[in-house]
C-alpha cells in the first residue's frame, strides 16, 4: 500500500471544517473530533491538520489499497471542501 501527496487547502474557516468533519462521518464512516489526527478504515489511513487561525487545512491519504487511485482520493476530497465552501 502507498500514500497520496498531500493537500492544502487555504481559507477553511471553522464552520466549514466542522462541515467537513460531518460528511467524513456520514460518508466514510470516520471520526474527525479534533483540529489534527490521524483515522485509518478499510485500509486508508487519512492523517489532518486544521489551523483555524491561519484556516489552512492540511489532509493526506498517507495509505490506501493498490486500487484506489491517488487521483480518484485527492478528487473526493477537493469536492468535499468545495461543497462546504457554502
Amino acid at each position: 500500500m502507498a500514500g497520496c501527496d498531500a493537500q492544502t487547502f487555504s481559507g477553511v474557516t471553522q464552520v466549514q471544517f466542522t462541515c467537513l468533519a460531518q460528511k467524513a462521518q456520514s460518508s466514510f464512516g470516520i471520526t474527525i473530533s479534533t483540529n489534527s489526527g490521524t483515522q485509518s478504515k478499510d485500509g486508508v489511513t487519512v492523517p489532518w491538520n486544521f489551523d483555524p487561525n491561519a484556516q489552512t487545512l492540511i489532509i493526506q491519504c498517507s495509505d490506501k489499497p493498490f486500487f484506489l487511485s491517488c487521483d480518484t482520493i485527492q478528487s473526493q476530497l477537493q469536492s468535499a471542501v468545495d461543497s462546504c465552501a457554502g
